[in-house]
């Protein structure tokens, strides 16, 4: 009966206005520096050491175990005392070559899995943390005019993709690579449709990522992806999420994309859409949301209309 009164007592959802107008763009950010807000107080300070453990007893060593005697008649010469001896040490050097020999292969495993990789072709799925240490480095901050996005260096040739609409009617912008170096770069082509422009940065700008070449990046829905960008002017900003479909028609141009819950917000427009390999699979372009923000629902261009566009430049 209480539940039946609450459900009664909650208004009903407002409809859904009917749109033809299709996603709106993901906004570029504006170029501001007011910095992060400061806490207003001071956390109180706190007693950084472990308090004692109550009532335990002192850990006591134990004593070593005296070695058994072996029983025997007690009368072997000095001569079978030493080729016991040396059978002895053969054993125990074998014993100890045995354990040494077991131990390389587990070091040479925790190796690789500790060791990142650099950018370049991946052929295999890595964790989470390995692929963005791969992809990071190509993801750039584009600085156009008064606004900011951002844009990810591909291979072979060093281009930069990133959105139409994050460069607009400028010519020529201004990267942020991931070492924090500034370079110019100019806007070589656009397709206003796809939301694409690609840049040409007058330097290295950095190491290129992988584009993918399947359609839809080769996705699965519920596959894991991860977005790196610039959102709120806060560069290298990596955020993770799963696929949530594929071919999802953008009915404002008609074009197909690939829809993620990874977040995505204003300034991550024309960066980086990523697979556990660390290739680049779509370029961050749409979200769809009632408020100016993520709520988990994200659109992005895919990668193989990226390689198209790339072909297309000289």
């Amino acid at each position: 009966l209480q539940l039946q009164a609450m459900a009664k007592s909650l208004p009903p959802l407002p409809p859904r206005p009917e749109s033809g107008r299709g996603l709106p763009h993901l906004e570029t950010r504006a170029r501001t520096r007011e910095g992060l807000p400061g806490l207003t107080e001071a956390p109180p300070a706190r007693d950084r050491s472990l308090p004692p453990l109550s009532g335990a007893a002192p850990l006591r060593r134990p004593a070593p175990p005296r070695p058994r005697r072996r029983q025997g008649n007690g009368r072997l010469g000095l001569a079978t005392l030493l080729v016991a001896g040396l059978v002895g040490a053969g054993a125990v050097g074998a014993l100890v070559a045995t354990v040494v020999s077991d131990d390389p292969p587990a070091l040479e495993a925790s190796a690789q899995t500790s060791t990142p990789s650099l950018p370049g072709v991946v052929n295999e799925s890595l964790n989470l943390s390995s692929a963005v240490r791969t992809a990071s480095p190509s993801v750039v901050q584009v600085i156009a005019g008064n606004s900011s996005g951002s844009g990810v260096i591909v291979q072979p040739r060093g281009l930069i993709v990133t959105n139409q609409h994050v460069v607009g009617n400028q010519t020529r912008v201004t990267v942020v690579t991931a070492d924090n170096r500034r370079i110019p770069a100019d806007v070589e082509t656009s397709d206003a449709t796809q939301d694409l422009a690609i840049l040409r940065p007058n330097g290295v700008a950095g190491p290129g990522a992988q584009v993918a070449v399947e359609p839809d990046g080769g996705l699965e829905v519920g596959e894991q992806v991860f977005a790196i960008g610039s959102p709120f002017d806060l560069p290298g900003t990596v955020t993770a999420g799963i696929v949530s479909a594929v071919g999802r028609v953008n009915d404002r141009n008609g074009i197909p994309m690939i829809q993620t819950d990874a977040p995505i917000n204003p300034g991550n427009s024309g960066g980086g859409l990523f697979d556990l390999r660390g290739r680049l699979v779509g370029i961050p372009t749409a979200i769809a949301a009632p408020i100016r923000g993520n709520v988990g629902i994200g659109f992005a261009v895919p990668s193989s209309r990226v390689r198209t566009l790339l072909e297309s430049v000289d």
